[in-house]
């Protein structure tokens, strides 16, 4: 996704033309009728589980330019094989790219299994080429070690090959601060013996990797003190094309950043960590799909660890395909109704939870699933469709919130409306005080008292965790947080004013964001929330946002990593 608030505008006409009602608001007034729920939070779970409050954390997407570097193969991060002209291509060949991805002859996993003759007319590009990291990513540098299966030659730029050491099968290379983009190509391979298996290691880390280790340790350490672990962006969930089970993400893929991680690689995370694993089950995924999927995690995922179960990822949100397709879904099944598209979803999430607790995991085992419903948070009402969806218990179904259903999850976000157009006047003003404008922007995130525009400050957004518990307590489910934490961002164009692109970075570099986020997770926690997911663990910050707990793996820590880990500290599981 990411998290990004300029789009949130977008979302709320398509919400409203999609629901054709006018009576949803943005959200309540604290002072209304919400009333003190803290002192009726239950100690456990319907079915026993203790609803103590935890920290968890989604890991941000795999790419080339993550400088999150989770595996110590760096080229399980690499993006699609570019196809690129080279000796023997015809006049006009237009260079760095041809578009010919439909013509590459490619293996099971990925590999190209043969190149283009000179001669061969019929298509442009003669070599391939993909991109090993993208440009400024600080986890580039260093001394890496490239191992291959078969017979061929690879090419690489923005990295200098060591040709004294390198051999063919084992290339060494060093790549420097100024490498810009490196990319790493294949200009000739042998067809009946091509080139594949391609590992890029860094040489610290090789005995490591020849031992079987999978994930970088340094980011390992970085992570470990989380509770759970959410792979919404690892599987990528949104926009998901995954739908049959034979064409799920394997280990063998020669890269996990195209469609996706695969499951024994999360499961195996989740074990070493031992984490709770988040799973987001895409919106087209089939029944056996959904079924195989959860065997998997019945068989691999230590017995100790709970399995969340989530159906896609907020379903309600019109930027995603996911969301569209619902829509479609609902209305093809039952009809021009508004919410249609939120029962469906609720449907959905009841379904996978019956396949999950009653088809695989049984009786005997369903307390390893935790299933999940998640909900639109400032939209106060469109809970009612996804949890109760009354059309489909007029076909003799039970409401969708008793099917197995454990958890109901909602956003923890709160931007101060720092970057809401019609706001930008006087944050800018802001930036002649003497500080640079900070205190004044720390002050609006934590009164919400200064702007004339916008209900998203750290009182709005307890008023909303207030409020969806009482949700919560009426179904019997307890109250998670499936992604929060800062949202400032500039939307609506303000997201290309530099100058204020750059006080929202500085503005979460902060030594006071350290208090921000402490009083963040101490209002969830005071309003009776279980579970809280930071929305993602490492991200280089920009114009859309500073998503990151940290800016990269090796950053020795951050106000808002501190806090999160001095958190979990005061709160041990």
């Amino acid at each position: 996704m990411k998290k990004a608030l300029w789009i949130f505008l977008l979302i709320v006409i398509g919400f409203t033309l999609a629901l054709g009602l006018s009576n949803f608001r943005f959200s309540e007034n604290p002072s209304s009728n919400v009333p003190n729920l803290v002192s009726s939070v239950t100690a456990t779970s319907k079915d026993g589980r203790p609803t103590n409050v935890s920290l968890g954390s989604g890991l941000n997407g795999l790419a080339d330019w993550s400088s999150q570097t989770p595996f110590l193969n760096f080229f399980k991060q690499t993006r699609e094989w570019i196809p690129q002209c080279g000796d023997g291509s015809p006049a006009g060949c237009p260079g760095f790219d041809t578009k010919e991805n439909d013509h590459l002859n490619l293996d099971a996993n990925g590999y190209p299994k043969s190149l283009p003759a000179t001669n061969d007319n019929s298509v442009k590009y003669r070599r391939v080429e993909t991109v090993l990291f993208a440009d400024g990513n600080p986890e580039s540098i260093g001394r890496y070690i490239v191992m291959y299966d078969g017979e061929g030659t690879l090419t690489y730029s923005g990295a200098k090959k060591d040709e004294a050491v390198s051999k063919p099968g084992t290339e060494v290379i060093d790549i420097s601060k100024e490498a810009g983009y490196v990319f790493l190509g294949i200009s000739a391979t042998n067809p009946n013996n091509h080139v594949r298996n391609i590992r890029v290691i860094r040489e610290s880390q090789l005995d490591a990797f020849k031992a079987g280790e999978i994930f970088n340790p340094v980011w390992l350490e970085k992570i470990k003190a989380f509770k759970t672990v959410r792979f919404m962006d690892w599987m990528e969930t949104n926009n998901s094309a995954q739908k049959e089970w034979s064409d799920r993400p394997k280990p063998e893929d020669y890269s996990w950043a195209l469609e996706g991680a695969p499951i024994e690689i999360m499961v195996a995370l989740a074990n070493k960590l031992k984490a709770n694993p988040w799973f987001n089950i895409p919106h087209q995924a089939t029944d056996e799909y959904i079924t195989n999927f959860a065997k998997i995690v019945k068989e691999k995922l230590d017995p100790s660890l709970t399995a969340y179960v989530e159906h896609s990822n907020e379903v309600w949100n019109w930027q995603f395909g996911q969301a569209q397709y619902a829509n479609q879904q609902g209305r093809a099944r039952w009809g021009d109704h508004g919410d249609a598209f939120m029962q469906w979803n609720g449907m959905k999430a009841a379904q996978i939870c019956d396949i999950w607790k009653k088809d695989v995991f049984g009786d005997a085992q369903k307390h390893r699933v935790n299933c999940v419903i998640s909900t639109q948070t400032p939209y106060k009402g469109l809970e009612e469709g996804l949890l109760n969806c009354p059309l489909w218990v007029a076909e003799g179904n039970a409401p969708c919130y008793q099917h197995g259903i454990d958890s109901y999850a909602i956003t923890g976000y709160w931007s101060g409306d720092l970057g809401n157009p019609e706001n930008i006047a006087t944050v800018k003003s802001w930036l002649k005080d003497a500080d640079g404008g900070f205190g004044k922007a720390f002050e609006q995130i934590k009164t919400g008292n200064l702007l004339k525009v916008g209900e998203d400050s750290l009182p709005d957004t307890k008023a909303n965790y207030q409020y969806q518990l009482k949700v919560a307590q009426e179904k019997g489910l307890s109250l998670v947080a499936y992604e929060g934490g800062q949202s400032i961002a500039g939307s609506g164009g303000v997201e290309n004013d530099e100058q204020l692109t750059q006080f929202f970075i500085e503005l979460n570099r902060r030594p006071e964001m350290y208090e921000i986020y402490t009083q963040m997770l101490n209002d969830w926690k005071d309003s009776g929330g279980t579970l809280f997911n930071h929305f993602v663990d490492v991200g280089t910050p920009s114009k859309w946002g500073s998503w990151g707990a940290l800016e990269y793996v090796t950053q020795n820590g951050s106000p808002k990593y501190n806090a999160l880990i001095d958190f979990i500290k005061s709160n041990p599981q």
